[in-house]
């Protein structure tokens, strides 16, 4: 939904900013339509663990990968907005936008939050041990 939000936006082809942050929100969609068919696509019980593992880790990436989308895609619409700022007749829409983007963290962060705070688990580690 933000993506559409996005291209009605006026200005949103000439602007890099939004240009990349609707980028960052399609990588994202296709990241968890990817990570739904893959989820759908085995039989997790029949699978022996070594499959579960590599599935699981690859949901794991997936999910965390497209939650970081969905923050760059914030970051870069508050750089849009210091940079060019926003007219009051753009606001509803702008906030539209915000909204759709807010709900999106949320229920990525909801719904796949075990998939994303382990990806993140694991990164902290390799980290520590580098």
């Amino acid at each position: 939904m933000a993506i559409e939000k996005i291209e009605q936006f006026p200005g949103s082809m000439d602007y890099t900013l939004l240009i990349e942050a609707r980028s960052e929100l399609i990588t994202a969609r296709n990241l968890l339509e990817s990570r739904w068919q893959i989820w759908n696509s085995i039989y997790w019980k029949r699978s022996n663990a070594a499959t579960k593992r590599s599935i699981q880790a690859k949901l794991e990436g997936l999910a965390f990968d497209a939650l970081t989308g969905v923050l760059n895609a914030g970051k870069l619409l508050n750089r849009y907005v210091d940079t060019v700022g926003i007219l009051d007749e753009n606001a509803p829409l702008w906030s539209e936008i915000i909204n759709c983007l807010s709900n999106a963290y949320r229920w990525i962060s909801r719904d796949y939050y075990y998939d994303c705070s382990c990806k993140q688990l694991k990164l902290s580690i390799d980290l520590e041990s580098t």
